[in-house]
């Protein structure tokens, strides 16, 4: 197996497309796979259209993220391209409707993918990080996939706009969608990590639904929240919710991250991600060392399934980033010496990343999914 990568921040679309996916393919040869992160400063169309003028007749999936991450940082602006050529097998789809039922969208992304007859592998799923419940829609693609493979994505986003965003196959580009692929015959290591720690005494959420948290031990979720911060008013609550997500902890013993987005008129707090009612938990801390620690920890028990790596593939939270700022380049650094510099590496900033939790995968917040592959068969 060969892998090359590729970036491109050419202004126009088309031409961003087709250069990154063509310097890709030139390190890699005629891909089996190709993988693409674009972010929203482009015409989305028009970058596919530039990828697939390069590689008309490959399986592709990708989608348009809140920055492309490469060796050299972060880019809010430009195309980075994956291609992966070699004895495996590969097969995509893009399932429509996450608003409307994730769960079936989940069952029956699944039913595509093992209409292709691959035993076991990776799948590397994007949806829509702006519609339907996630985490449903990974309760329905396991449902229907089961313990034999491995789990591995993040949510598509934009530079924070929370406008729209785009997920797209070689076959067409949607939004409120799922595009998945799935790899057969690869060797690949997973590691997640997030840093963050839990403080206080454990909490209630005891009225939710959906992203919105209503109460919180019983009060409403703002006075609950902002009296174990010690918040004055609702002027401090961007900047300490997100210094402060919850976390829940799992049966593995490791917690669980949701992160708190708004306040409502109400008292009631917007989260990211879906919380359940009743769940216990408890808020959350971080040092920017402990997250970066965290980043090396996942690089390296990604590595320690999949020695010699031809290449990294990463999914990373955007707050993570806002949070970290400036040294966030030090948790890109990291993740480089950890797996090797030589090893091109490509990467997203997500909204919700998702990895597996023994077989089960799982929807988190504010983590970093770091995946390293080569050719040897598992």
């Amino acid at each position: 197996m060969t892998a090359g990568v590729s970036f491109s921040n050419h202004q126009d679309s088309f031409s961003a497309g087709r250069w990154a996916c063509r310097d890709a393919v030139s390190l890699s040869g005629a891909p089996v796979l190709t993988l693409v992160f674009t972010t929203d400063s482009y015409d989305q169309e028009q970058v596919l259209s530039g990828v697939k003028s390069v590689v008309p007749h490959t399986l592709l999936a990708g989608f348009c993220c809140g920055g492309v991450i490469t060796a050299e940082g972060v880019h809010t602006q430009g195309v980075g391209v994956l291609s992966l050529s070699g004895d495996f097998r590969a097969t995509t789809t893009l399932e429509k409707g996450l608003a409307q039922d994730a769960f079936k969208v989940g069952e029956r992304a699944g039913h595509k993918l093992l209409e292709k007859g691959i035993e076991g592998g990776t799948v590397i799923v994007m949806p829509d990080g702006f519609h339907g419940d996630l985490s449903e829609m990974l309760r329905g693609l396991y449902n229907r996939m089961g313990p034999g493979f491995q789990y591995m994505g993040g949510g598509a986003g934009d530079n924070l706009k929370f406008f729209r965003t785009y997920q797209f196959t070689e076959r067409e580009i949607s939004q409120d969608a799922m595009a998945v692929a799935l790899v057969g015959g690869l060797h690949m290591g997973i590691g997640t990590g997030h840093g963050w720690f839990p403080t206080g005494n454990p909490l209630v959420i005891t009225k939710a639904s959906g992203k919105t948290v209503y109460e919180i031990d019983g009060f409403s979720a703002f006075t609950a929240y902002s009296g174990r911060l010690g918040l004055a008013g609702r002027e401090q609550f961007s900047t300490e919710a997100m210094m402060h997500p919850l976390g829940f902890p799992n049966i593995h013993g490791q917690y669980v991250i949701r992160d708190p987005l708004n306040v409502n008129a109400d008292d009631s707090i917007n989260f990211v991600t879906e919380v359940p009612s009743q769940a216990v938990g408890s808020i959350m801390d971080c040092t920017c060392q402990g997250l970066i620690k965290a980043a090396e920890d996942a690089a390296g028990r990604a590595l320690s399934q999949c020695p010699a790596p031809a290449f990294m593939l990463i999914f990373d939270c955007i707050s993570r980033m806002m949070l970290m700022g400036d040294r966030f380049q030090d948790e890109i650094g990291i993740l480089r010496e950890t797996i090797g510099p030589d090893v091109p590496m490509l990467g997203a900033l997500t909204f919700g990343e998702i990895s597996g939790q023994g077989s089960v995968p799982l929807f988190h917040n504010k983590t970093t999914v770091v995946a390293v592959g080569n050719g040897m068969r598992s």
